[in-house]
C-alpha cells in the first residue's frame, strides 16, 4: 500500500515526502501518524463508554425512585428532574465516547481524518459543556 500525506486544512493529498503542504503551507500528516492518532482516539472512546456505562448502570437504580432508601443504605436526595439531568449528562458522555470510537475507527481504516466527523465531535463537545453547565446551574438552584 502506498503511503501518502494529507493536509487537514486544504485537503491536499500527496505521495511525496514533505513536512509542509505545497498548497497552504500547513503541516502534513502521514497516514501512519493519522492511524496512530486514530488508535489513541479509539482507546479514549472505549474508556469513556466503559467508564460512564458502568457508572450509569450502577448509579441509575439508586436514583429512581427518588428519596427512597435502598437495601445498602444509599439514598438519592435530589428531585426527579435532577436525576434525569444527571443521567442525561452521563448519556451525553457516552454518546461523545461512541463518536470518538467511530472517528478513531475511521482514521485507522482510511489513514485520513474526516472533517464531518470532526465537526460532529466538536458539536457534541460543545453540547456536553453546555449541558454540564446547565446541570450545574440547576443543581445549585435546588
Amino acid at each position: 500500500m502506498e503511503e501518502f500525506s494529507s493536509c487537514y486544512s486544504c485537503g491536499h493529498v500527496t505521495s511525496e515526502v514533505a513536512a509542509k503542504c505545497p498548497k497552504c503551507g500547513k503541516r502534513l500528516r502521514t497516514a501512519k501518524q493519522v492511524r496512530r492518532l486514530g488508535w489513541l482516539q479509539l482507546l479514549i472512546g472505549i474508556f469513556l463508554v466503559g467508564l460512564m456505562g458502568t457508572i450509569t448502570y450502577n448509579l441509575a437504580p439508586l436514583m429512581f425512585p427518588v428519596g427512597e432508601t435502598q437495601s445498602n443504605g444509599a439514598r438519592f436526595t435530589g428531585t426527579p428532574e435532577q436525576a434525569q439531568l444527571i443521567l442525561g449528562l452521563f448519556g451525553m458522555v457516552i454518546v461523545f465516547g461512541l463518536g470518538s470510537i467511530l472517528s478513531g475507527l475511521w482514521q485507522i481504516k482510511t489513514g485520513r481524518r474526516n472533517k464531518w466527523l470532526f465537526i460532529i465531535m466538536v458539536v457534541l463537545f460543545v453540547a456536553l459543556i453546555l449541558f454540564s453547565w446547565f446541570l450545574r446551574s440547576a443543581l445549585r438552584g435546588a
